[in-house]
């Protein structure tokens, strides 16, 4: 047992996670709105980079590459100015210019494919992430920005070495070998102990009940992520989307669970908290 605590403590996933999540702590207790927006704008960047090939492979798609691009960041402007009811507005345009240019390529064979995947692309990656943004205008969104991080991030560590050490059953043998059942049911659990320490806290103003459905919930969706993630990677013969973060994978690796969770916690604490 002691080998395998030291096993745990000194690998680089939770090397990493200990540099980083003091940083973000930091970042989400002073950063003023418009640096949030820039910072999320940029990872952005990166997570499109590592995206597209898994949407559109190594080399196809790029006649969408400038209009999906431009839709991406007008959906990003529509949330930062005008919250939840522009960002529906500039999504809605998004998926008619795509239709305009699937006109414009007539009838080629890929037109339909590669019109399907762009708009995938647009709600799995912008739409999805720019949740984030209109958390933080929640009340305690600064906290339950945290939330999100702490409930996928903290319950993947419950759900990864769980499942590493006392795991047995297969989750999805196909789309990924390593989940197992019990691993799943830690990152559950790992999901609402997040949720509920943070309002034991006071950070974020929620009954305990209204905290474990947030994080078994936003637990719950961000294994989809996860999962969904993992079912592109296959489908294209690739491992990880990127290598620059050390133990972790690419920057779409770590923020796969976070897409998923992101806009779960932004409508339940609005229609049901709020």
């Amino acid at each position: 047992m002691n080998d395998t605590i030291r096993e745990i403590f000194c690998s680089r996933r939770v090397k990493t996670a200990a540099v980083a999540l003091p940083l973000i702590v930091l970042f989400l207790a002073f950063a003023p709105k418009w640096l949030f927006f820039i910072l999320l704008l940029a990872v952005l960047a990166l997570l499109g980079h590592e995206g597209w090939p898994l949407f559109f492979g190594e080399r196809g798609g790029f006649i969408l590459h400038g209009p999906v691009w431009f839709l991406s960041f007008l959906l990003f402007l529509a949330a930062y100015l005008g919250g939840v009811v522009a960002l529906s507005g500039a999504l809605t345009i998004s998926v008619f210019v795509l239709v305009l240019l699937l006109f414009e390529a007539g009838l080629e064979a890929e037109a339909l494919p590669r019109f399907a995947m762009a708009v995938l692309f647009i709600i799995y990656l912008p739409f999805f992430f720019v949740h984030l943004l209109l958390i933080w205008d929640l009340p305690d969104g600064r906290s339950l920005v945290a939330m999100v991080f702490m409930v996928t991030w903290g319950g993947d560590a419950f759900s990864y070495y769980c499942g590493t050490y006392w795991g047995k059953r297969k989750l999805s043998p196909v789309i990924s070998p390593n989940k197992t059942v019990e691993g799943f049911l830690a990152g559950l659990f790992g999901g609402a102990f997040f949720a509920l320490t943070l309002t034991w806290l006071g950070f974020i103003s929620i009954a305990w009940n209204e905290a474990v459905v947030l994080g078994l919930a936003a637990n719950f969706l961000g294994q989809m992520g996860d999962l969904f993630e993992s079912y592109l990677k296959r489908s294209h013969g690739v491992k990880d989307s990127g290598g620059l973060i050390p133990g972790h994978g690419g920057f779409l690796d770590r923020v796969d669970s976070v897409l998923f969770a992101a806009p779960v916690v932004f409508y339940a604490y609005t229609l049901w908290v709020l």
